[in-house]
């Protein structure tokens, strides 16, 4: 008797160690998607705050009919402004005199100074 309980009792460990080798693979796998879906969550909520800043900046653009200055405003990791060392993301506003009377500004949201997270061009009649 005693050699078939130890045939049983081997069986069942070898079940047990494949169980548990296919719920860590899946749990290998579901850890990454989170990982992923968190990724496209931040870059979604970066690329949300980086085009409501641009908006905001080409709706003053077009109130104060192109009298403003080029800028640079500097913002930490949670979009708050900082200064340049802090800083996370920089917006950047470039105004330039086109022909027939017509203003144009430059607007570019960069993250870390080497990715442009949004762009957007605006232009005025004077």
């Amino acid at each position: 008797m005693k050699p078939v309980q130890k045939r049983h009792s081997s069986l069942f460990l070898i079940e047990l160690m494949i169980s548990l080798l296919f719920f860590s693979l899946a749990a290998a796998v579901c850890i990454q998607f989170f990982i992923q879906a968190h990724l496209l969550s931040q870059q979604s909520a970066n690329l949300n705050e980086a085009t409501l800043i641009s908006q905001s900046l080409a709706e003053e653009f077009r109130a104060k009919n192109g009298e403003l200055e080029n800028q640079e405003v500097y913002y930490d990791v949670n979009w708050n402004p900082s200064t340049k060392e802090m800083a996370v993301f920089t917006s950047q506003l470039s105004i330039s005199t086109l022909e027939n009377n017509m203003m144009q500004a430059h607007i570019v949201i960069y993250e870390d100074w080497e990715n442009p997270i949004y762009t957007l061009e605006v232009r005025i009649c004077l």
